[in-house]
């Protein structure tokens, strides 16, 4: 499967919410780097922790891919993502207040051509 095919694959599970297929996506070695919560490190370690908080925190979390470019060589891809979701408890330091909110995010995501992310 080409690294685009695996980004889609990642964002498909991640709408069904399926963490052991999201880290399927992901080489044994590889590695998230987000910036915006701090975590940098192993998938398998630090993509289950915060998937799956924001899973609790936000349950109704959906993600619609809205740009795919991939680099010449096949080996990264930047996408760019519309997750929009309603907070259903207090999390990541967030008061919940119900409010639902839809956010454009931009990942990318580097592996070899024909297989996981790296990251």
């Amino acid at each position: 499967m080409s690294l685009l095919k695996t980004v889609e694959s990642f964002f498909e599970a991640y709408r069904r919410k399926d963490i052991d297929a999201m880290l399927g996506c992901f080489s044994d070695h590889g590695t998230i780097n987000y910036i915006p919560a701090g975590l940098d490190g192993p998938a398998r370690d630090k993509g289950v922790a915060i998937w799956s908080g924001l899973m609790d925190v936000f349950p109704d979390q959906t993600n619609e891919i809205t740009a795919l470019y991939s680099g010449d060589d096949g080996r990264s891809v930047t996408v760019e993502v519309m997750i929009s979701d309603t907070q259903a408890k207090d999390g990541f330091g967030i008061p919940n207040q119900g409010k639902r909110y839809a956010l454009p995010h931009a990942f990318i995501r580097t592996g070899s051509t024909d297989g996981p992310s790296t990251a």
